[in-house]
């Protein structure tokens, strides 16, 4: 069995990246929400680099707006993106986030890794110490007895 050391070491290794598909979805949101924005201020493309630059923080604000009136009307929105929770462990967004029913963006869908880094938090509230883990686990010790314990997930058969 691996040392708590190498283990940590392993998880901390693992950078999570969006694909080809997600960062194509991302970059056409954004030039889809600035012709948008552009049409409401009635810009031409050239008027546009001069008056309304490109502004990221706009973009992003506009979007969650419109993402906040489909969801009220019962519509979800694919946004691709990377989650770093306080425990540092990332993963891609992930379907019971979303609540969307499938995904177009991802091959692979990262449940496992977004249920451990939640894990991860709730131990951390606990006061129970993170001592390391993988991408199937974290390891945890109990101060009181000295004791570590592993917290492992891995998904039932359906």
């Amino acid at each position: 069995m691996e040392n708590t050391e190498e283990r940590t070491e392993e998880m901390e290794k693992i950078e999570v990246e969006m694909n080809q598909r997600m960062t194509e979805r991302v970059s056409s949101i954004d030039n889809a929400t600035y012709w948008y924005l552009m049409q409401l201020l009635d810009l031409s493309v050239e008027e546009a680099e001069e008056k309304f630059p490109w502004n990221i923080e706009i973009l992003r604000e506009v979007f969650e707006d419109a993402v906040a009136v489909l969801n009220k009307h019962g519509y979800n929105v694919c946004d691709p993106y990377i989650s770093t929770p306080e425990a540092g462990r990332q993963y891609r967004c992930t379907l019971s986030e979303c609540g969307c029913g499938s995904c177009n963006c991802q091959d692979e869908m990262m449940e496992k890794e977004r249920l451990i880094s939640n894990i991860e938090d709730a131990v951390a509230i606990t006061g129970l110490k993170i001592m390391g883990g993988s991408k199937d686990s974290i390891i945890v010790r109990e101060g009181s007895i000295d004791a570590d314990f592993e917290i492992r997930v891995s998904q039932l058969a359906g």
